[in-house]
């Protein structure tokens, strides 16, 4: 089987290698569809994030869809054929933060493409039927892929308490943003007020409805989100984009007693207004990945609640991995999200 292997920082290369066993207890699955995520382009041009550090030829890629190929001895539920999503991180089910479900601060969790676990740029993986999620039939493999960022959408309003009429400001239009967007809008936010610098995302959350969108480069964004809300502040704000001085911006922009959710990774620390932030009882979430949301995320695309198509701007193979990652991270190019296919999507 064909796999995209990273080298080292700037050097990823296509290989064959023997297709995995079908152990007890694992799905095989057939790798149909992967999003590449800006956490796949960070270990392309620097190697590491944090403490996960390549230190040898490492699969990236976590945002994926398939079909079962095989299902090993003792798995229930699951048959050759089956259209599924794949949640990529897989807990210990057993620590503290595992057993009262808040199983994405798992300390010891298996996350597929962060070394030294490989991901998905690879036509073929065992994984864990208990995060393997059967996709329907109406529900696309470049879809099924968008799972994992609609999931961290999902906690992100969540966090955020947006929803049911409240005002929401999100700062950022990059996938993750156009994702909380698109949720937005389904739960009912009401007005939703997008800040993005780059033109063409402003066009593309225009077009999906946003209620205002803004340019902060060239407009004041508290005086832009007054104007959306009719003279006041936002209930709920959520940070997608990770710039220096945007959580400062999304306290500025809280009405009092609001939420702000912290998505967008940027610098290690932040200023934060602290005065601004007593005074208004605000209260500050970061969001880490995703818990239980890919069943509630897989209903609303079943549904037609949420479609994703519209924040998908390119499609690559896997033997064109290399063009999509230096593609989405030209600063000029008009990009969000970029799909890898493996094989024909059907």
């Amino acid at each position: 089987m064909k796999a995209a292997f990273l080298s080292k920082p700037g050097t990823i290369y296509i290989e064959d290698i023997p297709r995995p066993a079908c152990s007890p207890g694992r799905v095989l699955i057939r790798i149909k569809a992967v999003g590449l995520c800006g956490s796949d382009l960070h270990y392309f041009e620097e190697g590491r994030i944090g403490d996960h550090i390549v230190k040898e030829p490492h699969i990236l890629g976590h945002e994926s869809s398939g079909i079962v190929e095989e299902v090993g001895e003792g798995v229930r539920g699951f048959e050759p054929g089956d259209r599924v999503a794949l949640e990529p991180g897989v807990p210990c089910l057993s620590c503290e933060f595992c057993l009262k479900g808040s199983y994405n601060l798992c300390p010891d969790v298996k996350f597929m493409g962060a070394p030294p676990y490989p991901g998905t740029f690879r036509e073929y993986l065992t994984h864990d039927p208990q995060f393997t999620f059967r996709l329907p039939a109406s529900v696309s493999f470049s879809q099924g892929a968008l799972i994992e960022p609609f999931s961290v959408a999902y906690n992100a309003l969540f966090k955020a308490e947006a929803g049911g009429g409240k005002s929401l400001l999100i700062i950022g239009a990059g996938p993750i943003g156009l994702a909380c967007l698109e949720m937005a809008l389904m739960s009912g936010s009401a007005p939703v007020i997008v800040s993005e610098p780059n033109r063409y995302r402003r066009e593309v959350a225009n077009k999906m409805g946003a209620d205002l969108v803004i340019d902060p480069k060239k407009e004041d964004l508290l005086a832009g989100v007054q104007e959306g809300t009719a003279g006041s502040m936002c209930d709920c704000v959520i940070e997608a984009s990770g710039a220096e001085g945007e959580v400062m911006s999304a306290v500025l922009a809280l009405k009092k007693g609001g939420s702000v959710a912290v998505v967008g990774m940027g610098n290690e620390t932040a200023s934060i207004p602290l005065t601004q932030l007593l005074k208004k009882e605000a209260t500050i979430r970061g969001i880490y990945r995703y818990a239980n949301f890919y069943p509630p995320v897989i209903n609303m695309l079943r549904s037609g609640k949420i479609i994703g198509e519209s924040w998908v701007s390119h499609r690559f193979d896997l033997e064109d991995i290399e063009q999509a990652i230096r593609t989405a991270s030209d600063p000029h190019a008009e990009t969000l999200k970029m799909i890898i296919t493996i094989g024909k999507e059907g």
